[in-house]
């Protein structure tokens, strides 16, 4: 099956590429960035690994390591958990240097197969999830 991106937020961070990459790398430490994440661990290392993320409101999620790419300064994880009407849904985290002292942060959100009914409601969450993280970074560094 095709990968349907279902949404993907851009935004210029006015740091150096390596700073932002400390945080995003740091694969099961949420909880120091991620807006919501009351509880954030880690179990293996590297690709493959699982992170556990505990939400202010109860929600738990575990997503898998597929992708940690430092080269390209790409993270790539997969959700575990079933989503309601999505299929395989993932995510997708990549930093492009601009110009030494900024950086180009792009999180894209992507399944196998989205409900067409639900696609609105997913893209609605996953943009203010993405900016809220992206700023959330952008306030630490």
């Amino acid at each position: 099956m095709d990968n349907e991106k279902t949404m993907e937020v851009v935004k210029i961070v006015d740091a150096p590429i390596s700073e932002v990459w400390a945080f995003v790398a740091a694969f099961g430490s949420e909880k120091l960035w991620f807006p919501g994440v009351v509880k954030s661990s880690l179990d293996g290392f590297g690709i493959g690994s699982v992170r556990t993320l505990t939400f202010d409101n109860g929600m738990v999620v575990r997503e898998r390591l597929e992708v940690a790419d430092p080269k390209t300064h790409t993270i790539a994880y997969a959700l575990l958990d079933e989503i309601p009407d999505t299929t395989n849904p993932r995510g997708t985290l990549q930093l492009t240097a601009i110009d030494g002292k900024k950086t180009q942060f792009s999180w894209s959100g992507a399944s196998e197969w989205t409900e067409p009914s639900f696609k609105p409601t997913l893209a609605e969450t996953l943009e203010k999830m993405f900016t809220g993280c992206i700023e959330s970074i952008m306030n630490k560094v």
